[in-house]
């Protein structure tokens, strides 16, 4: 019985996590089908994710726009592949479903009324404590979505506090903060959107060593602080599949002076979650993607303006639970220090050890549908 994970390019929020989710039940034997929302849009529309891309990098205060503008995706969906993806789900009697992002409502909508809503069952899970801008657009149309998914609110919603996380092969054992580099990680989300670079010089002078994300064509700045520079491939994009047929992390390389850069994928996790894990702490606006390896490898977040509300909340939420506090205050009121980042990466370990991986959950739901022959004394 095939998981099915649907994910989305728009964000490396809304993919990398649900790629994370297919590491983890491929190790538990679970068959897993990973597919990209950008695969069912009408190819010119592709360019203009590509060009939106590009603009909200160049520009933050043009991305922030961006998300006060209302727009139905439906208008970019190519409904002959997306009939043809339909007849080959019920083919194959598909029938379990992890969702990341509010765009592949309207589809699962569609299969829910060709095979019965009783013979699929899908889980919603979301990378935002509230609706990000795709979970809005879909709630404004078709109204709330509890009555007929499963909704699995991963930082905690409302009143509702977090209960499981995102395992990460790489975070056992974590590192302690006292083998840890005195280093940060700095930068702006899957599409390298927001503040990050305006921060760079004041942390140098704070006396860390950066380990900094460039983007597309961004030039590597000096190192003689120990700055070590890393770029994704510019040429990958999400919904692209590799020789395999597969969707695969982000390919990143280090940018070394005068040198071509190598770059590399792993197959259960994505790079940066090496350097994330040796870190002290990580510079970044407060995405979901962050947040979800921040609380796998009990790294905390150093928080930059956000992109929207639903950041905002992310970030009010992972400082209630200790997990990360704001860049202005670390600076005002810890001086930019280490103590309290130990701090907080001592109540990120408490706290993971506290709840089940999300595989481990899923599985415990599903197990007689999805794998019979699995014993619960082996999760």
């Amino acid at each position: 019985m095939t998981v099915t994970i649907l994910c989305s390019g728009f964000g490396l929020g809304f993919y990398t996590p649900g790629l994370l989710v297919e590491a983890s039940l491929k190790r538990m034997g679970i068959p897993t089908d990973v597919l990209v929302f950008e695969n069912v849009m009408q190819s010119d529309q592709l360019q203009k994710v590509d060009k939106s891309r590009q603009a909200y990098h160049a520009n933050f205060s043009v991305a922030l726009m961006s998300q006060r503008i209302p727009q139905d995706i439906r208008k970019s969906m190519d409904d002959e592949q997306i009939t043809t993806l339909l007849q080959q789900w019920e083919a194959e009697g598909r029938q379990h479903f992890i969702c990341l992002s509010g765009h592949w409502i309207y589809i699962l909508d569609r299969y829910r009324e060709q095979v019965g809503e009783a013979n699929i069952h899908v889980d919603l899970l979301y990378l935002d404590v509230v609706d990000s801008p795709s979970w809005k657009s879909v709630r404004k149309r078709l109204g709330q979505l509890h009555e007929s998914y499963h909704e699995v609110w991963l930082f905690g919603h409302g009143q509702q506090e977090m209960y499981t996380y995102i395992d990460i092969p790489l975070s056992d054992p974590v590192i302690p903060y006292s083998q840890r580099q005195h280093r940060l990680l700095v930068h702006g989300g899957g599409w390298g959107m927001g503040t990050y670079r305006e921060r760079i010089a004041e942390l140098e002078q704070v006396g860390y060593g950066l380990d900094i994300i460039l983007y597309d064509q961004d030039e590597r700045g000096h190192s003689e602080q120990g700055q070590r520079y890393y770029r994704m491939n510019p040429e990958w994009r999400t919904w692209q599949q590799n020789e395999q047929g597969k969707h695969t992390f982000p390919p990143l390389g280090e940018v070394q002076e005068d040198q071509s850069v190598q770059y590399e994928s792993r197959a259960e996790y994505h790079i940066l979650c090496e350097i994330e894990r040796n870190v002290q702490a990580i510079v970044s606006k407060p995405g979901g993607g962050t947040l979800a390896d921040s609380f796998a490898l009990s790294t905390p977040i150093i928080f930059l303006e956000p992109f929207g509300e639903h950041e905002a909340q992310n970030a009010a939420q992972w400082e209630k639970y200790g997990f990360g506090l704001s860049y202005e205050r670390w600076m005002s009121e810890y001086g930019g220090g280490t103590d309290i980042l130990e701090q907080m990466h001592q109540q990120l370990l408490q706290a993971r050890q506290q709840f089940p991986a999300y595989a481990d959950e899923y599985i415990q739901r599903h197990m007689q549908l999805l794998h019979p022959t699995i014993a619960k004394g082996t999760l």
